[in-house]
């Protein structure tokens, strides 16, 4: 995969995360950033992150958030 912003990865991940608990779930881990993308509009670049790294993250915590694709 590659690197894709928080938004992004909101968007491709089932069962589904809010921008949020993403937010909050690279906090808690200290994932750090993998680069920076300019989204086209006036302020700070975004920040993107390695899109494995969270997928296998989120198929290990999935069930200990409550969420399930059942």
């Amino acid at each position: 995969m590659t690197d894709l912003t928080i938004a992004e990865l909101a968007q491709v991940l089932d069962p589904p995360l809010t921008e949020h608990q993403l937010r909050q779930l690279v906090t808690l881990t200290g994932l750090k950033p993998s680069g920076k993308r300019r989204t086209g509009r006036a302020g700070r670049p975004q920040p993107t992150y390695d899109a494995t790294e969270l997928l296998k993250l989120h198929a290990v915590l999935a069930p200990f958030l409550g969420i399930s694709d059942a």
